[in-house]
C-alpha cells in the first residue's frame, strides 16, 4: 500500500480581516487545500513550520478549523521561525510522530521562536532521538523546519541548518539500518525556503526535499529579498511499502498573487 502524504509549508496566516505583503493569507492556504484534497484525500499532512505569521491563540485556532475543512487525515505539525510554539502546545495542534504502515514520520525541531536562523540544541536531537526509537515504523520520514542545504539565496542561506551532512548522517544512525544493509531513514523535507527544492545530503546520500509554501514565494538564486511570481504551492509524497519515495509538487495556478512590498 501507498501512503500519500501531502506537505504544506509557510502559511503565514495573519489576524482576521487583514493581509501580509498584501495577500489574503487564509484564502491561499484554502485554496492550497481545496485544489489538493480534490486530487485526493491524504493519509496524512506534514505542516512544516511558519504556520503563523501573527502567532496568538486565534490563529493557530483558525489554521486547525481550516484544515478540518478538508481533510480528517492525520496531521503533524511543526514549530517554524515565524511560530511561538508554546503558543501552538497551548491549542493543542497535533505535533507527535505518525505511524503509518511500515512507515513513520517524525520531526526535528530546528526554530527558535520568531528568530530566523536554525538552531538544533543537544535537546533537539535527544527528542528526535527518542521518537525515532519509539518508531514502529520499518521505513522513516524525518521533517523540519529550515533548509539543509544551500539555495544559492545568501539572505536564506545564512539561517539554514549548519552542517546538514553530519547531521543527517547522525539522523541515520539513529535510524539503525535494515536487514537488507539499507538505511532505515529515507528522505527529508522542510520549508522556509518557499520554493521547490530537492537534492541529497550526507555521506549516504539521503534524499531532501523542500517545498513551496501556500502563500507567496521566494526567488531562487536571489542575492536579497525577493518574491518571484510563482504560484502558492504544496508536495505530494508517496511512500511505498519496499521504502521508496515518489513526490511532486503541484502549484494552485487559479491563484494569482500581487505582492506589495510596501505593506
Amino acid at each position: 500500500m501507498i501512503q500519500h502524504i501531502l506537505q504544506i509549508s509557510d502559511c503565514h496566516l495573519v489576524m482576521s480581516g487583514t493581509t501580509l505583503l498584501g495577500v489574503d493569507t487564509q484564502a491561499s492556504l484554502e485554496a492550497v487545500l481545496q485544489q489538493a484534497t480534490q486530487e485526493r484525500q491524504p493519509q496524512a499532512i506534514i505542516a512544516s513550520g511558519d504556520l503563523a505569521h501573527d502567532p496568538v491563540r486565534d490563529v493557530y485556532t483558525r489554521f486547525l478549523e481550516t484544515l478540518r475543512r478538508y481533510s480528517d487525515a492525520p496531521l503533524i505539525c511543526l514549530p517554524g521561525n515565524h511560530d511561538v510554539l508554546g503558543v501552538m502546545q497551548t491549542v493543542d495542534l497535533p505535533m507527535q510522530m505518525l505511524n503509518l504502515g511500515c512507515w513513520s514520520i517524525v520531526w526535528l525541531d530546528s526554530h527558535e521562536d520568531q528568530l530566523p536562523r536554525a538552531q538544533v540544541t543537544a535537546a533537539d536531537r535527544a527528542a528526535v532521538a527518542g521518537a525515532i526509537e519509539r518508531a514502529r515504523g520499518q521505513y522513516l520520514l524525518v521533517a523540519t523546519h529550515h533548509p539543509l542545504m544551500v539555495v544559492d539565496s545568501p539572505w536564506l542561506d545564512k539561517d539554514r541548518i549548519q552542517k546538514p551532512a553530519e547531521l543527517v548522517d547522525w539522523l541515520a544512525e539513529c535510524s539503525a539500518v535494515l536487514n537488507d544493509g539499507t538505511a532505515r531513514l529515507r528522505g527529508v523535507v522542510f520549508g522556509h525556503a518557499h520554493q521547490s527544492i530537492e537534492g541529497f545530503c550526507g555521506s549516504k546520500k539521503v534524499p531532501i526535499y523542500g517545498v513551496p509554501s501556500t502563500c507567496f514565494q521566494f526567488q531562487p538564486g536571489s542575492e536579497v529579498f525577493s518574491i518571484d511570481a510563482k504560484s502558492p504551492g504544496y508536495r505530494w509524497l508517496h511512500l511505498a511499502d519496499n521504502g521508496d519515495i515518489t513526490t511532486h509538487v503541484r502549484r494552485v495556478v487559479s491563484f494569482p498573487i500581487n505582492v506589495q512590498l510596501n505593506t
